[in-house]
């Protein structure tokens, strides 16, 4: 009697069930993708400038990371040319579980230092050159949501230098001698939703001359990030 029996070869078993080592997205990552993989859910994101190494892995490996993101209900956003790249929420389900978490602890002069420091970064990167800022240009420029909020201007000054350690500890600011540079990433992970928020944070101030076009601005590229 001739066989029928069409069950593949052990050898074609292990061709279908065997791990991709190069990390495709039907097998496992390989370990140093895995390792990038923990870094972006660690947060706050992936500096390509400073880790190099990891930021190639990622590039190499991008829908691999990618796959395994999106399993959690997760995006993962890249810029390029700034070499950066976190990790957000997806937006595709609205009752999907929540993974991340929004910077949290922020009062309302932490985030109305972070729209600032992204309209600076706006401008900045429009000229081709990196954000360095004084703590004198942070104070200068916050001087007027200052006039609307507090008499003190000692203690104004004091809070301020909180709200710079505080986003130093969040990897948005580095420390550049004296100054600090503002991380590229701090226009992505904006979103027009937060922006707006910030920016009426402005107008119950009373703070008068807020760049609408900024706000305008800081929606319609993450939109289309």
């Amino acid at each position: 009697m001739t066989s029928t029996d069409s069950r593949p070869a052990p050898a074609d078993l292990e061709d279908e069930t065997s791990a991709d080592p190069s990390g495709s997205p039907g097998g496992a990552l390989v370990d140093d993708s895995r390792r990038v993989l923990v870094h972006l859910l660690q947060g706050p994101f992936l500096d390509g400038r400073k880790d190099p190494s990891r930021y190639a892995q990622l590039l190499r490996d991008r829908a691999a990371i990618e796959h395994r993101l999106a399993d959690l209900f997760l995006d993962l956003v890249v810029d390029d040319d700034a070499q950066v790249a976190f990790v957000r929420q997806g937006e595709d389900d609205p009752d999907a579980p929540k993974l991340l978490r929004r910077l949290t602890g922020l009062n309302r002069l932490d985030s109305v230092l972070l729209l600032v420091l992204r309209q600076m970064l706006l401008t900045q990167s429009s000229r081709g050159q990196r954000t360095v800022v004084s703590e004198a240009e942070i104070q200068q420029a916050l001087a007027a949501y200052r006039r609307s909020t507090s008499t003190d201007e000692a203690g104004f000054a004091k809070e301020v230098r909180g709200s710079i350690g505080k986003l130093q500890r969040a990897g948005l600011l580095d420390e550049q001698g004296e100054d600090v540079e503002v991380s590229p990433v701090l226009r992505l992970m904006i979103g027009p939703d937060m922006a707006r928020e910030f920016i009426g944070l402005y107008r119950q101030a009373g703070v008068d001359g807020l760049p609408e076009a900024a706000g305008d601005e800081a929606g319609e590229e993450q939109d289309g990030a």
